[in-house]
């Protein structure tokens, strides 16, 4: 297992609404507003409807205590340490925004089918209750500014994923090696039904569960630490791809290439989504409201990566085929999100920063114009029925500006990672191929997603009839490098090969990018400010974690962080975390023209 690192706690006070911060997270006042569109009700769906995430069984994350501890782990103190956000008062929810509750049959499942007592049910309303994650949680932004907090919808948040995962495991090992605290989670975990029969099928669920950790756990290794606010779910979503499919541990892949939570209010507007463009988003326009199964597709591949479960069966006749796969992907919840989704509003800038120079800002709206908007296209420049982003790939920035190629690693991995198919060995992927032995893991990663949509055709159906009538339903709530390049074949491959779409980054409107930092699709630079410096003047290093807000730079203070994030050392960048790129001209600028842009894509 990994050893935890090192860390402040932060307390966190968190309201749905701005609030003032106070000494504990529970203690809370209201005092400013950021209005997105979306009523409470909406706001409590995204919060709290669960989507199949599968973490941990609800009564073992009650009876679990901290690493090195008796404390509860799920203390909200030491959950919210990690980034996550602390739940509006008013919720009666005792749990971070995106812990949801999954409550589902699962006499079928392998991995979250546990059973750890005589007589326990699995059907719809019987099964034990898991709790999991849902988007909420890495898509929930918490700013602070002298005192004031505000919560975005649907912003990146400052989770720091690796190190909560580390945390559990080292929670879950100690438990089970340390007589005392085996002892006291015995006695919680089975309240009422704690017998030496109910002892051994729970020490029995519980190795197994452990073990499942322990695989994923070296599936996922990599030196590359994330910090606050970044996460290789990519990599993590092919090593789960590859795990249902019975893989090895040998046979993952580095999950070795940290992104930002990217922002998701019109997010539906696009054409492709993630920071490479490998999902579409597909629509389908009924007369009463438009279906959108491309979002269902991509984030049932989101599910089957956080902690959902998959049963992948071998190809046999058409018939089976066409059944699909069980899965725990919840796709009611899935496309009702992606509707609640269609409401967000990207954020204004707020009344308790300073005012925007308007004078600036108008400087700006020009140079940004003749600067900018052929990539990042204005409100004013979108057109009905065409994407409203712009995919710029390796070939064309390397043909252009070689100075304005970022960090290549999270396209590059997606487009390389192969892995044995397993039962998935002579099924067709999502180009009509065949599949062999091996194959490139995404192409497994889509027909695992197909194959758990059509298992869950039913409730596809079921959705899709309300969606005709323009019904809509409520989601249901419940390194240190070596002295050669290692990974220089990869480069040369991810460099010089032609027509891919994954082979680039995805430059997209830039509508409320004042509460997206840190900036660059690996988060490398900490504000808008330095992204318009030629790259050799951004900061070598800076820290991560702190919410405290910087309305002149337009980004998170960079010190007080508790994650040092370090992008190059000398002439060097490193590697996954290179702030290089995205220059497009930038030494051209004046300080003046500088500050215009800052102050004019503050009112974006």
């Amino acid at each position: 297992m990994k050893p935890l690192v090192s860390r402040p706690v932060f307390l966190t006070c968190i309201l749905s609404i701005p609030i003032i911060v106070s000494a504990c997270w529970h203690d809370k006042s209201i005092d400013a507003k950021i209005s997105q569109g979306w009523t409470e009700e909406n706001r409590s769906d995204w919060y709290w409807a669960t989507q199949g995430s599968r973490l941990i069984p609800e009564t073992w994350f009650a009876a679990l205590e901290q690493p090195d501890s008796t404390a509860p782990f799920n203390d909200m103190a030491f959950l919210t340490s990690f980034g996550f956000v602390a739940p509006p008062e008013t919720s009666g929810v005792d749990r971070p925004i995106g812990f949801a509750k999954d409550t589902q049959a699962d006499e079928q499942f392998t991995n979250s089918g546990l059973r750890w007592y005589e007589g326990q049910e699995g059907g719809d309303t019987t099964a034990e209750t898991w709790i999991g994650l849902n988007c909420s949680a890495c898509h929930t932004a918490r700013i602070t500014y002298k005192g004031t907090e505000m919560i975005v919808d649907g912003g990146p948040s400052l989770l720091d994923f690796q190190s909560f995962v580390e945390a559990l495991d080292l929670a879950l090992e100690q438990t089970r090696s340390d007589a005392d605290k085996w002892e006291r989670f015995n006695a919680a975990a089975l309240d009422g039904k704690d017998t030496q029969a109910n002892r051994a099928l729970l020490q029995a669920a519980f190795d197994q569960f452990l073990a499942w950790q322990r695989k994923t756990d070296e599936m996922n290794e990599t030196p590359v630490r994330y910090g606050f606010g970044r996460l290789d779910a990519v990599g993590h979503i092919l090593n789960k791809t590859l795990m249902f499919a019975g893989a090895d541990a040998k046979d993952g892949n580095p999950a070795n290439a940290p992104v930002s939570y990217p922002f998701i209010w019109d997010i539906w507007r696009q054409d492709r989504v993630q920071w490479n463009g490998v999902a579409a988003n597909s629509r389908l326009n009924l007369p009463g409201d438009t279906l959108e199964y491309g979002a269902l597709g991509r984030n049932a591949g989101e599910v089957i990566g956080v902690f959902g479960e998959v049963l992948i069966t071998p190809k046999q006749s058409t018939s089976e085929t066409l059944r699909g796969y069980t899965s725990s992907v919840r796709v009611n919840n899935l496309m009702r999100l992606e509707q609640v989704l269609q409401v967000l509003e990207a954020p204004d800038w707020p009344e308790v920063f300073p005012a925007v120079d308007t004078d600036l800002a108008a400087k700006g709206d020009t140079l940004f114009r003749e600067e900018c908007a052929h990539c990042h296209l204005l409100p004013d420049m979108q057109e009905e029925g065409k994407p409203t982003e712009r995919m710029i790939s390796f070939e064309k920035t390397l043909e252009d500006d070689p100075k304005d190629l970022t960090d290549i690693w999270m396209a590059c991995n997606a487009f390389l990672y192969q892995g044995p198919t397993g039962p998935l060995n002579g099924t067709k992927d999502n180009n009509g191929i065949v599949m062999g032995e091996t194959a490139p893991v995404a192409n497994m990663l889509g027909a695992t997603v197909k194959g758990a949509l059509l298992g869950a055709k039913g409730d596809i159906i079921k959705e899709a009839i309300p969606t005709f009538f323009g019904i809509r339903l409520q989601p249901k709530v419940d390194l240190a490098p070596g002295p050669f390049d290692p990974r220089a074949g990869e480069r040369s491959t991810c460099l010089t090969e032609k027509d891919v779409l994954v082979l680039g980054y995805k430059a997209r409107p830039l509508d409320g990018i004042w509460a997206t930092a840190p900036y660059l699709h690996n988060g490398s630079v900490p504000n808008l400010y330095e992204l318009l410096l030629p790259a050799s003047e951004r900061s070598d290093s800076f820290t991560v974690g702190n919410h405290e807000y910087d309305p002149v730079n337009v980004g998170y203070v960079t010190t007080g962080g508790g994650f040092e994030l370090v992008t190059r050392q000398g002439n060097r960048v490193i590697e996954g975390d290179s702030n290089a790129g995205h220059e497009y001209g930038a030494e051209s600028f004046s300080e003046e023209d500088r500050r215009a842009l800052v102050e004019f894509m503050k009112r974006l």
